[in-house]
C-alpha cells in the first residue's frame, strides 16, 4: 500500500475554514451575534497561517533530503 506524506498545511486550513463555517452556521441558526467581518478576518490570518506552515514543512522536507539536518 502506497502511502502519501502528512501535509500539516492542509489540515491547518481545513480546520480554519470548519471553524469558520461552524461559527457562520451557528450565527444563521441565532445562537450566536457575530459581526460579518470578523470570520472572514478569522479566515484570511487562519489561511496565511496555514501558508506558513506549509512553507515551513516545505523547508524542513528539502533540508532532510538533502542530509544537512546537522548542524
Amino acid at each position: 500500500m502506497k502511502r502519501h506524506p502528512v501535509e500539516p498545511g492542509k489540515l491547518v486550513a481545513g480546520l480554519v475554514v470548519l471553524g469558520v463555517a461552524t461559527v457562520y452556521g451557528l450565527d444563521a441558526a441565532g445562537e450566536w451575534d457575530v459581526r460579518t467581518l470578523v470570520p472572514l478576518m478569522v479566515l484570511v490570518g487562519g489561511l496565511c497561517g496555514a501558508g506558513v506552515v506549509s512553507a515551513l514543512t516545505y523547508l524542513a522536507r528539502r533540508k532532510r533530503a538533502r542530509g544537512t539536518d546537522t548542524p
